[in-house]
């Protein structure tokens, strides 16, 4: 059997394509996902990959944690539990408000 390590990965960015398998909608979210990898950045480079194939482009900060697994090792690596967690993005909605409360000059 090869040598895994088990880790948990969050990755920031934006869903730019809905995916009806995952319910997402284009906009802000985390893509979380789970993967049996030969080290750290074998699992970033997971992420990255899959990523894009279900809508989803990473742009922000990725978080690769080693965690104890809820599927067992197998010969190879692969991801499992893949999640999307969408959010608000505050900061362009309190831009935007800005841009609505300026009065318009004739």
């Amino acid at each position: 059997m090869t040598d895994l390590t088990h880790y948990t990965l969050l990755c920031d960015g934006r869903i730019v394509e809905a995916n009806d398998e995952f319910d997402t909608e284009p906009g802000p979210c985390i893509m979380g996902m789970k993967v049996w990898a030969r080290d750290a950045e074998q699992a970033a480079d997971m992420i990255a990959d899959i990523g894009p194939r279900l809508g989803f482009h990473p742009d922000g900060e990725l978080q690769v944690f080693v965690t104890e697994p809820e599927a067992p090792m197998k010969d190879e690596p692969f991801g499992y539990d893949v999640q999307f967690t969408a959010y608000t993005d505050e900061e362009a909605e309190a831009d935007a408000s800005l841009d609505d409360d300026r009065p318009t000059i004739h």
